[in-house]
């Protein structure tokens, strides 16, 4: 599905498409809208979010799989799950495991560690995938809020061929290490990217003028600030007034909510 559908739906408005990937995106969404409504050392939250995330899909939606697992490629077998009678210790064990380690392993390690040995139990019917790469985001939103903002899904996306050969080989290894590498490369250049765009953002902002500058000062100390209000204040004619606000518009910097008379200033 494309980004400017993933933006439509997500803003709620009428996309044509496939419905299971409609309700994916809706449901993705709203768990990730609601990230630190979530303990990452809770289990039972864990069964909560896989609840969400596979909302109106399957009836065992925030229940481990009751059957056998087995990833194919093709018609070929290329990864047998541990059997169904394993699960529930194994993950209740995984989580036994990261609340003991909270102090001892970085997050950056941890949340990685987690999201290999997951995909490795592979406890729900459907999801896995999605459910390591959200419960992974959030063990780093709970070390650093900024985590919240940085896509990590997306690289992860991009590097999707990467992804699963470095699961694969981790499997034939007997340890997580080349899962880990990948995903400490994949966090890296995610924040690199998050970075160049916010500095990019940054740049613009600095090319302000000054009477653009102190137009947003004056709107932060009153959104209802009017056009003449903000000529007489900054003694410039009204024409300027009206050039400066266009070019803070255009920037997408602020935006006039409601009518001229009665509305207000939002800085965005």
């Amino acid at each position: 599905m494309s980004l400017d559908k993933v933006e439509d739906i997500i803003d709620k408005k009428i996309v044509l498409g496939n419905r299971k990937e409609i309700q994916e995106v809706k449901n993705a969404n709203e768990l990730y809208e609601h990230i630190n409504d979530y303990n990452w050392k809770d289990e039972n939250d864990f069964l909560k979010a896989h609840t969400l995330m596979m909302k109106y899909f399957d009836d065992d939606n925030g229940y481990y799989r009751n059957h056998g697992e087995e990833i194919k490629k093709g018609n070929k077998v290329i990864y047998t799950a541990p059997q169904l009678l394993l699960v529930p210790s194994l993950m209740k064990s995984l989580f036994e495991f990261i609340n003991a380690n909270d102090k001892k392993i970085h997050p950056l390690i941890l949340s990685s560690l987690f999201h290999y040995y997951f995909v490795y139990i592979h406890p729900f019917s459907d999801g896995n995938g999605r459910m390591a790469r959200f419960w992974g985001s959030l063990i780093l939103t709970n070390w650093n809020y900024k985590f919240e903002f940085i896509p990590i899904e997306e690289e992860i996306y991009l590097n999707q061929n990467e992804y699963y050969d470095s699961i694969a080989q981790c499997h034939i290894n007997g340890n997580a290490n080349v899962f880990i590498d990948f995903m400490l490369k994949s966090i890296k250049s995610s924040i690199e990217k998050t970075t160049q765009k916010t500095t990019q953002k940054t740049k613009e902002i600095i090319k302000l003028n000054s009477n653009q500058l102190k137009i947003i000062k004056l709107i932060e100390e009153n959104n209802k600030i009017t056009r003449n209000e903000l000529a007489n204040k900054l003694d410039i004619t009204p024409d300027g007034v009206k050039y400066n606000l266009k070019k803070l518009i255009d920037n997408n910097i602020i935006e006039r909510v409601g009518p001229d008379n009665g509305g207000y200033w939002n800085i965005k």
